[in-house]
């Protein structure tokens, strides 16, 4: 028995319909502070809480629209539906087969549980009157719900579906209380206390009592309050007082209860509230691993219709930012562990968490992105991954996991491989632009996948700026590289009328679009007016070759400082050896632009002499460490006095891009 879907409507920030699909064991929650996670938790809390304080719900949780003007409005609606699917735990059929739809024939029965509120303004109570109703749905999804499909839905049924939820703030004392709702109360109601151990027992603590009312001294505290209570209350019922330990009342010695922790060499053993937030938030874990555990034990002794009397068929197990005060060390141990717990026959995790560190433990699939529209209205997205298993799924997922804070930013950055990384951290210190402050991301990804890059963050609704390559007369470069871009834009939903308008206002033909990679490099115009229309695309390219031939032909004087002592490129002397220069040079273009037959006929001589220094800085040695080095030698002012058109345009770009998002959200 699996929730395999929850849809929101007028509760809390999800204003409009908005339906999250579950993963079969662990579904996480990611997003932005506010942006709906604890809100979509708490909607299941009110359908499945344990206590009547868990299920109730306030005028604060009705939706109220961006424009709306509260003291306006007379009614409110909200509804939350969980549907359940039934595929490995045939015990839960039966409990809720009456209420189980099916859309065809052969299709696999499942379960809509709805609830529905409505509030109105009264007169008579100052928050207005709230009526809660709980139904199951007998029609399928899809069906307009006609008031004869919804039918009550009995709370036996209902408690047999349970959710626990651990708040972002821990308070695990809370739970070591034997209070009905409470995770140690769910555990000792396993146990089958017999009545001669409850006899047992009472004689026991009786027998304490009265030892203790047997000492002289215990006797004059016992007398001295009696007496000066007698003094302050005459009524008979409550003349007497009694100083014993908790009394006789079995439940009562269950209430006192504790865990401590030890051993401890220089005092007695500690009690919960004296551990640190990090080992109190694993001992919550721990409640709840255990209460799961010791359940699925119990059941396995069970007689077939005892099932679903004493114990849920599902439990919830929701939890808030499970990394809260738990060393990023551990944080690896704690996902494997509500991995473990999702796996069993009647337990399904739920974590919400805006961390990259949990995140990237995750699968992408699983994974469920909230972001805040700027209607003040929660939107939630699954993560978009190419749909079969080939290089570019594969490549997609691991970026997804190795670079987590791409569902956090504000803008992604989108680059080729790690120089620019480097680079544009460098960059940030000197044009004062905090990637941190503006939450900024960039994600080194290949040219190759990056159209499936485009997809997710489309599908997220995340600005992105790209930088690409041009890799001029390099195979699959220059045009090939612009045909590239042109299709996945196209591919991303972008009207190909504008984008294959040609300047005779003609459009460009599917078939000129599928041969453009192997036009003439030249003229030099033409590639570079489809260049400048693809910025309004937010694509630009590190021109003519590539990012490191770039940063060398604009800072030459610090790469040529960055050579060890003793190092550096072995060039002939272009007046005494202009043969051997000419030689070394044409290896080098060659070399450069990876092909035996390159002659770097766009290139002018200058450009093909620096392609000796191209070779030695990142082809021979590693290309990060290189820009490192020489980036160390400049100041701020030195950068920004050589610094590269492309990296003003995309400087500008992210900035003109921030400010959209920032005015969205206020």
């Amino acid at each position: 028995m699996r929730l395999s879907k929850l849809t929101i409507q007028g509760f809390r920030s999800f204003g409009i319909e908005t339906s999250i699909t579950m993963s079969p064991q662990l579904t996480a929650f990611i997003g932005l502070n506010s942006s709906g996670k604890t809100s979509a938790m708490d909607a299941l809390r009110k359908m499945f809480g344990s206590t009547s304080l868990e299920r109730e719900l306030l005028p604060k949780d009705f939706h109220h629209f961006k424009e709306e003007v509260a003291e306006e409005t007379d009614e409110r609606f909200l509804s939350l539906e969980a549907r359940f699917d039934f595929g490995n735990n045939p015990d839960a059929i039966p409990h809720f087969f009456s209420g189980m739809v099916a859309g065809s024939p052969g299709e696999t029965l499942y379960l809509r549980l709805r609830l529905e509120a409505s509030w109105k303004k009264s007169m008579l109570e100052p928050e207005g009157e709230i009526d809660v109703n709980f139904y199951s749905v007998r029609v399928p999804e899809g069906e307009e719900i006609g008031d004869g499909d919804k039918h009550t839905f009995p709370n036996y049924l209902r408690s047999l579906i349970q959710i626990i939820y651990v708040p972002a703030i821990r308070r695990p004392s809370e739970q070591l209380k034997y209070a009905s709702g409470s995770l140690l109360y769910r555990v000792l109601r396993k146990i089958k206390w017999s009545e001669d151990f409850t006899k047992t027992f009472k004689d026991q603590v009786a027998e304490i009592n009265n030892g203790f009312k047997a000492l002289p001294e215990f006797e004059t505290v016992q007398n001295s309050i009696n007496h000066f209570w007698q003094q302050f209350h005459r009524e008979e019922r409550y003349r007497q007082t009694s100083v014993v330990f908790s009394g006789t009342d079995f439940d009562s010695i269950l209430k006192k209860l504790e865990i401590s922790f030890g051993p401890s060499a220089t005092r007695s053993d500690f009690r919960i509230e004296e551990l640190g937030d990090g080992l109190r938030s694993l001992f919550y874990l721990t409640l709840v691993c255990s209460l799961l555990d010791i359940e699925e034990k119990f059941a396995a002794n069970q007689d077939e219709e005892e099932i679903g009397k004493d114990r849920p068929l599902l439990t919830l197990f929701a939890i808030e930012e499970p990394e809260n005060h738990i060393a990023p060390q551990l944080l690896g141990r704690v996902v494997k562990i509500l991995e473990k717990i999702s796996v069993k026959g009647t337990s399904q995790v739920l974590l919400s968490s805006h961390t990259p560190a949990i995140i990237k433990r995750v699968v992408p699939e699983s994974i469920r992105h909230f972001r805040m529209r700027p209607n003040y209205q929660s939107k939630v997205s699954e993560i978009t991954l190419p749909e079969d298993k080939t290089d570019a799924y594969k490549f997609v997922r691991q970026a997804v996991i190795n670079y987590p804070e791409l569902y956090f930013a504000k803008v992604v950055l989108i680059g080729e491989g790690e120089s620019e990384e480097v680079i544009f951290n460098r960059l940030m210190q000197a044009l004062d632009l905090d990637f941190d402050d503006n939450i900024i991301t960039f994600a080194p990804l290949g040219h190759r996948f990056v159209n499936h890059i485009w997809k997710l963050l489309e599908a997220l609704n995340i600005p992105y700026v790209t930088l690409l390559d041009f890799d001029l007369e390099r195979e699959g470069g220059d045009w090939g590289r612009i045909k590239y871009a042109l299709r996945q834009l196209i591919l991303n939903g972008f009207d190909p009328d504008d984008l294959l308008l040609l300047s005779d206002n003609s459009i460009m033909t599917d078939e000129m679009l599928e041969s453009m990679h192997t036009w003439s490099a030249g003229p030099i115009e033409s590639m570079q007016s489809w260049v400048d229309d693809l910025k309004d695309y937010d694509v630009f390219y590190s021109y003519p070759l590539d990012l490191d031939f770039l940063m060398l032909t604009s800072y030459e004087q610090f790469y040529k400082k960055a050579i060890p002592k003793g190092g550096g490129a072995k060039i002939p002397d272009p007046e005494k050896s202009k043969i051997a220069f000419d030689e070394k040079v044409d290896a080098a273009v060659k070399a450069t632009l990876k092909s035996e037959k390159a002659e770097g006929g766009q290139y002018n001589d200058e450009q093909k002499a620096l392609m000796i220094w191209y070779n030695y800085h990142f082809l021979g040695r590693g290309k990060p460490t290189t820009h490192i080095e020489a980036m160390s030698l400049m100041t701020d002012l030195e950068i920004k006095e050589n610094l590269p058109p492309v990296f003003t345009e995309v400087f500008n770009r992210i900035k003109e891009l921030l400010e959209i998002a920032t005015d969205e959200e206020g």
